[in-house]
């Protein structure tokens, strides 16, 4: 189908990228920066147009709310692909060792960086296949979103009682306790809550500018495989399970989200450009 081309052109009071065909010259459309519009000729090619920009839009992705209804995204950006765990096992694969260095570390009973971040994967692994079971259920289900930071949310899940972003957390045989904001495993605080905070609350700006209306999004953190999970008092908004009870939370939960509206939401968060603008 050919490359596409982006040029900024500003005159007579207008800023606008440009988007041509690289091979023959011929136009495309253009982004209005000023009104955060993007503006194409041919209904087809507007998910492409907004491929080409997104290196130019430096954050600006309320251009989505113009075409997230107007085409399916390239099978190479469609998050639907992705599998549970799938981003975390590709960093275990790099930072693993030898065959001797394995063995040597397994003797030893050393803990490598490959070996937390494969535990890491095995968690999400568990998680999403639980998360996975909702599908017969009306909801839609995403695994290792990527960012831009080069960080991922572990999933993504939509559904009649809303979107929440699920922070899987695997600590096999300890003892974890919340109380508030505070998250200890094994009596070690960590940030847990306030990023799983901040991973929603980012979730929500975004898809609130996709969609071009209200998108709430709730926090949760799962934890896997732990000997133990006390909450004595939980955030505010922030849910702390255990990841073998996430199917029956949801399922439990009341509606809040239209068939229309759960569509909407998932056509945009499904498309890989939302989260690396």
């Amino acid at each position: 189908m050919g490359e596409l081309t982006v040029r900024a052109w500003k005159r007579y009071g207008k800023d606008r990228l440009y988007i041509t065909h690289t091979a023959t010259g011929a136009n495309v459309g253009y982004y209005d920066r000023q009104t955060s519009k993007l503006h194409v000729e041919d209904p087809d090619l507007q998910y492409r147009a907004l491929e080409a920009l997104t290196p130019f839009l430096s954050g600006d992705i309320s251009a989505l709310a113009h075409v997230v209804d107007s085409a399916s995204p390239s099978p190479g950006s469609d998050l639907a692909n992705n599998v549970a765990g799938g981003a975390v096992s590709e960093r275990a694969a790099e930072l693993s060792p030898g065959r001797f260095q394995r063995i040597a570390a397994k003797l030893l009973g050393i803990r490598t960086e490959a070996t937390s971040w494969e535990v890491g994967a095995a968690g999400e692994r568990r998680v999403g296949d639980r998360l996975d079971r909702l599908r017969a259920h009306g909801w839609s289900v995403l695994h290792s979103i990527p960012l831009k930071s080069g960080a991922d949310i572990d999933h993504v899940i939509i559904g009649p009682a809303g979107v929440f972003t699920i922070n899987t957390k695997h600590h096999p045989g300890a003892r974890v306790t919340a109380n508030g904001d505070f998250v200890r495993v094994n009596g070690q605080l960590n940030d847990y809550v306030r990023n799983s905070r901040h991973e929603a609350s980012a979730a929500a700006k975004r898809l609130t500018s996709a969609c071009g209306s209200p998108v709430g999004v709730t926090g949760v953190l799962a934890f896997v495989g732990a000997q133990s999970l006390s909450v004595k008092e939980p955030p505010v908004d922030v849910l702390i399970v255990p990841g073998e009870r996430l199917e029956r939370l949801f399922l439990k939960a009341p509606p809040a989200l239209s068939p229309d509206m759960r569509q909407r939401i998932y056509a945009a968060a499904r498309r890989a450009e939302l989260w690396l603008a």
